[in-house]
């Protein structure tokens, strides 16, 4: 049994972005390392696609309606019991560095939430560290890009370390003029030792370096990266030529036989602020994800977005191989389980869409899954995994009293690669401000259907085998009604409606 816990979690980062998970461009060394030597979940989903949702049901291992931070803006209860928890129980020392996104980062002061910007305007924030969620201690950075410089650890660090150094973050400093159709990709002129990742990183290696007794513990690393805007500094923001990223998977008109939110998409972006404008100011709430086609982008300009994205994660897992080259310096590589996730995907372009929203896409629910350490067999696992089992399956890994939650656990996948995982798994998106778009999915090994309770003429039906890349919807296919029964009736009985369910909405996000 391993003695120390590192697990590592990105944000909006697709399953196919590294050279482990067959990515030909990408370069992971670091990452792909650590997958040579411990288990590559092939299959591995997120139930929710947005972020707070999906973050707390990793942590709580339950489903959002449950655990009740079904969409962004509301906060985590804190008498929920976590993995942290678990963790606090059997002694170990628990540290967090980085994005948490368990509260809304515009939640007001009055609620006093050290995930929101405005706590770290009160006297208590003066030298506050924790404990938050179960973890001991934690250094606290909020948001992303231009928006992580107003609040927690971080930013205070750079006001300190650099005061000038926050508007080499925006788009209006960057190293060469934006994209005039997309104002979301430019790089940053942040230089990469003051960047938040690197900052984050710092602060691990810190505490790995600090660690002076035999107590065990978890180290939880969260980079807000490659979440969008598209702008990671340089040495990163250079490292890919555009020309040479894939192309996005999409089929000519696929969209017509979508639920027609989708190609509406537009509207509300051109009517309102763009994604940078509303990081800055704002404003009314918008639906979660930002979600746009990807018409009135050229194709140069999605072309360097994937680039910046490549390069983003490129970033990361530069810092990764610091961070492990630091546990094995202090002779502690052996002992350590290392996991490495995200929250959700990203759309980059496939199906002719951008960023995140309501359909739960595979490129949005099929998430990276890195697990290594002691008693890990090396090797891919091709059974489906999700985030809501990691709980389950790390108290019974740890051999940790097991707490009831909505996840199965899959520790004997982890010794023994040839084991099955799960055969099905149920996905729910909450919206913020359009009812009509609450959804749910339950995907097999073979289909994918998701259903919309406040609209009985929008579904989506996909069979996996024969279109894995969901790109025919046959939904209303009569020569497919027999599978979209079987499938309706299964998910009505096991998973029924809950579109009313969580907490009370404190801010936009």
């Amino acid at each position: 049994m391993p003695k120390n816990i590192i697990f590592i979690m990105t944000d909006q980062q697709r399953a196919d972005s590294l050279g482990c998970t067959g990515n030909p461009v990408c370069k992971t060394p670091n990452i792909d390392a650590l997958a040579g030597r411990g288990a590559v979940f092939r299959q591995h989903f997120t139930p929710h696609q947005i972020c707070s949702p999906s973050r707390s049901t990793l942590f709580s291992g339950l489903y959002a309606r449950n655990h009740g931070l079904t969409r962004n803006g509301v906060a985590l209860p804190e008498e929920l019991p976590l993995i942290t928890h678990d963790l606090k129980a059997a002694n170990y020392r628990t540290h967090g560095v980085g994005k948490f996104h368990f509260q809304p980062i515009l939640a007001g002061a009055e609620h006093a939430m050290p995930d929101s910007n405005a706590f770290w305007t009160l006297p208590e924030s003066e030298d506050w560290t924790g404990p938050f969620y179960g973890f001991d201690s934690v250094d606290i950075l909020i948001g992303e890009s231009v928006s992580a410089t107003e609040g927690g650890h971080y930013a205070r660090w750079l006001e300190a370390k650099a005061p000038e150094a926050a508007a080499l973050y925006l788009p209006e400093n960057a190293l060469e003029p934006p994209a005039g159709d997309m104002d979301e990709v430019w790089k940053a002129a942040i230089p990469f030792e003051l960047h938040y990742n690197s900052w984050i990183t710092d602060r691990a290696c810190d505490f790995l370096q600090s660690q002076k007794d035999d107590t065990p513990f978890f180290l939880f690393l969260s980079y807000p990266d490659p979440h969008h805007p598209f702008s990671p500094p340089a040495p990163w923001c250079h490292m890919y030529d555009p020309q040479d990223m894939p192309a996005p998977a999409s089929a000519p008109d696929e969209l017509s036989k979508m639920p027609s939110y989708l190609l509406d998409s537009d509207r509300e972006d051109q009517a309102g602020k763009s994604y940078v404008d509303f990081l800055r100011n704002p404003g009314p709430p918008r639906e979660q994800g930002f979600l746009q086609t990807t018409r009135r982008f050229s194709d140069a300009s999605l072309r360097q977005a994937i680039a910046h994205t490549y390069g983003m994660v490129s970033m990361i897992d530069d810092c990764i191989g610091r961070l492990m080259a630091q546990l094995g310096s202090l002779g502690l590589t052996e002992d350590t389980l290392i996991i490495f996730t995200s929250d959700h995907g990203e759309l980059l372009g496939d199906h002719g869409l951008i960023r995140k929203g309501p359909s739960p896409y595979r490129s949005l629910l099929h998430v990276p899954l890195i697990i290594a350490g002691p008693g890990i067999t090396p090797g891919d696992r091709d059974g489906i995994t999700s985030h809501l089992d990691l709980r389950a399956t790390l108290q019974d890994y740890l051999e940790l009293p097991r707490a009831e939650t909505d996840g199965v656990s899959f520790a004997h996948l982890l010794s023994a690669p040839e084991m099955a995982g799960r055969d099905h798994l149920f996905a729910e998106y909450h919206p913020r401000t359009r009812k009509e778009t609450y959804n749910q999915t339950l995907l097999t090994n073979d289909w994918r259907i998701t259903v919309y309770p406040e609209r009985p003429d929008w579904g989506e039906l996909f069979n996996l085998t024969e279109d894995p890349g969901e790109h025919v919807n046959l939904f209303f296919d009569q020569d497919h009604s027999a599978p979209r029964k079987t499938l309706l009736e299964r998910l009505q009985r096991e998973f029924p409606p809950a579109a009313d369910a969580g907490g009370v909405s404190l801010a936009t996000y």
